[in-house]
């Protein structure tokens, strides 16, 4: 078995689902945040709408960075799913609440997707309930965040270009197969389709023998299959899925500490979002022709050239103003307050759900392989319908987030924030981060594993609470079994090598020994001796 998919030690399977962790630092820390919690709730509640939601902004947003910052210092390899989680949020509780609160005309609504607008008192209800939410998940996340078990080394061996290769082909069989393999067998074994990316973090974080030797051939090597990923992942029309494609680039800067390479990568990925991609998308989007899955593929030669025309012709009558509404538009979808305060609207319209809009929750741990007829359920849809989007949640066609908090909010108001938000953290480090364990370079399945559950940032606060517990769930269940299994077959190998050689050494010791154990008789020796 190439050494790439199997880890040096077989105990790393038995990882327990949870590893509290007691560290003084874990208790600072979650203080700390309560404490700066506390004051943007403060912000957010007791003052006018534009200057709390500003304040509060700002503050959270000096806080977040600075815990990103330690929580990076602390981690083993530079990036795991906290810096990630708490990284997204600088962007949607900091960057993007702030420069709304700054950027809007004196006296105006904030604009919320499909022509709908915000008071400024609502979207600051909504950043509240959103920074409470996140204060809980990075409760949760930090007092089970996986630790070196007891017993394990922190020592990895290279892994096998072969290995390599076949792990990144099964992903690439997976991906494209994704909405035919999805109906029969549910999502969560579809996560295969990680492999091609987590091959190419391993590359960076633990390349094969002869890419060690040179640091500039390792670099070519992870840029051109992070565009290989980035053509894969343009099947479809995801913008997150096409930029996320250099994640193994950045993380092989971030590892290196190189500032100059990481504010040139970093500079540059961003201008490719801004640029390219995020306005391709949307123009692709709009011209496209979908498929049966709903989605639109960014390789469709039609759609392309014609958004790739549009998108020239914008950049040459005005580039200025076109980046400026390009810069709009991203912080309006990254301004998450704006959904849950959607979310305090239907609540004081409405009332709240009691646990109604949970109710999809029990069917979704049912494994699609064992319910091939169970229903399809789109909380996005579900949304867009509830603010008026569409008249009824199957004629929805797009897919609106209400955010984990917003979503528990809308159940069980505060207590269901705090206590919802606590339990999706838990689940998220014991069970999906769990399975990797600390250090995900000791095998490509916990790489797999690892990523995922790092990249999961952008679902696991913008969409429903629900769907992220559940898959965060059985996402380590899977993880944890494919492990299992592996580590089982890797060891039936080795006792059956270690038998194999076992005989061959009693075979060759019976040739040179007497029968009782002395030496065997020679009878050239009698003749000379004679």
């Amino acid at each position: 078995m190439p050494a790439s998919l199997v880890s040096p030690r077989s105990e790393l399977a038995g990882v327990p689902f949870f590893a509290p962790r007691k560290a003084r630092k874990t208790v600072s820390h979650v203080a700390a945040y309560a404490i700066v919690a506390l004051f943007c709730l403060m912000f957010d509640l007791f003052l006018p709408g534009r200057a709390g939601l500003a304040l509060s902004s700002a503050l959270f947003l000096i806080w977040s960075i600075w815990l990103v910052n330690e929580e990076q210092k602390a981690s083993v390899l530079a990036l795991n799913p906290m810096v990630c989680y708490q990284a997204w949020q600088t962007a949607t509780l900091g960057v993007a609440p702030l420069y709304t609160a700054l950027n809007g005309a004196p006296g105006s609504d904030v604009l919320f997707e499909g022509g709908r607008y915000l008071a400024f008192g609502v979207v600051a209800y909504g950043h509240a309930l959103m920074v409470a939410g996140s204060w809980a998940l990075y409760a949760g996340m930090k007092q089970f965040q996986p630790g070196e078990a007891k017993g394990q080394t922190t020592e990895t061996s290279s892994p096998a270009v072969a290995g390599l290769l076949i792990a990144a082909a099964v992903g690439v069989l997976f991906h494209w197969g994704n909405e035919v393999i999805t109906p029969y067998i549910g999502s969560t074994m579809v996560q295969l389709n990680l492999l091609p990316l987590a091959a190419l973090c391993m590359v960076a974080l633990n390349p094969p023998r002869n890419l060690r030797r040179s640091g500039n051939a390792q670099f070519v090597v992870v840029l051109l299959g992070s565009l290989a990923v980035l053509l894969l992942n343009s099947r479809r029309d995801s913008k997150m899925d096409l930029i996320l494609s250099f994640v193994p680039l950045l993380w092989l800067t971030l590892i290196r500490k190189n500032r100059t390479t990481l504010a040139f990568v970093g500079l540059a990925l961003v201008a490719l979002y801004l640029l390219v991609i995020a306005p391709l998308v949307m123009l692709i989007r709009t011209t496209g022709v979908r498929d049966e899955s709903g989605s639109v593929s960014t390789l469709s030669r039609g759609s392309t050239q014609g958004a790739a025309d549009t998108l020239r012709a914008n950049y040459s009558s005005d580039p200025i103003a076109y980046l400026q509404d390009q810069v709009d538009a991203t912080m309006s979808r990254l301004c998450d307050p704006s959904a849950a305060g959607m979310v305090v609207t239907l609540v004081q319209n409405g009332g709240f759900l009691w646990g109604q809009g949970l109710g999809y929750v029990p069917s979704s741990f049912m494994p699609r392989i064992l319910w091939p007829s169970k229903p399809f359920s789109d909380r996005g849809h579900y949304f867009t319908a509830s603010i008026g989007g569409a008249s009824d949640a199957s004629l929805a066609t797009t897919s609106t987030g209400q955010t984990a908090a917003g979503e528990l909010y809308w159940n069980f108001g505060w207590f269901g924030v705090f206590v919802g938000m606590y339990l999706l953290g838990a689940a998220i480090s014991g069970f999906w981060w769990g399975a990797a364990g600390a250090d995900p370079r000791r095998g490509l399945l916990e790489m797999a594993a690892y990523s995922g559950a790092m990249l999961s940032f952008v679902t696991g606060t913008g969409a429903t609470a629900g769907t992220a517990f559940v898959g965060a769930v059985a996402a380590g269940i899977f993880w944890r079994a494919a492990i299992f299994v592996r580590d089982r077959v890797l060891s039936d190998r080795v006792r059956n090598a270690r038998g194999a050689s076992r005989s061959l050494q009693v075979r060759h010791t019976r040739r040179t020994t007497g029968p009782a154990g002395g030496r065997a008789h020679n009878p050239c020796e009698t003749l000379a001796t004679g």
